[in-house]
């Protein structure tokens, strides 16, 4: 099954984030571009409200990589916070 990648600045929500959207902010992937930003996967920065406020991307893609990393997609890979990432690249499908 697909789902549309995760990109730097896409948003996600947690309880970490008090139900308010915030952005997945990297450092990514700057050699990868996905309708050109860099490529979100496990262990970028998620922003957060509550401490300990950035916290990890924490699950991704079993056989999708992007620089040696497993990459992230919306709505299945959840961050250190317990949420999801909810928006993404639509027109680029990531596997795994």
């Amino acid at each position: 099954m697909t789902f549309p990648q995760a990109r730097i600045l896409d948003v996600h929500v947690c309880s970490l984030t008090l139900g308010a959207p915030m952005p997945v902010t990297g450092p990514c992937a700057p050699t990868v571009l996905v309708s050109n930003l860099p490529a979100a996967r496990i262990t970028d920065i998620c922003a957060g409200i509550l401490p300990p406020g950035a916290h990890p991307i924490a699950k991704g893609s079993m056989t999708v990589l992007i620089g040696s990393l497993p990459a992230a997609r919306l709505g299945v890979d959840p961050c250190a916070g317990g949420g999801a990432i909810v928006m993404g690249a639509f027109t680029v499908l990531t596997g795994g």
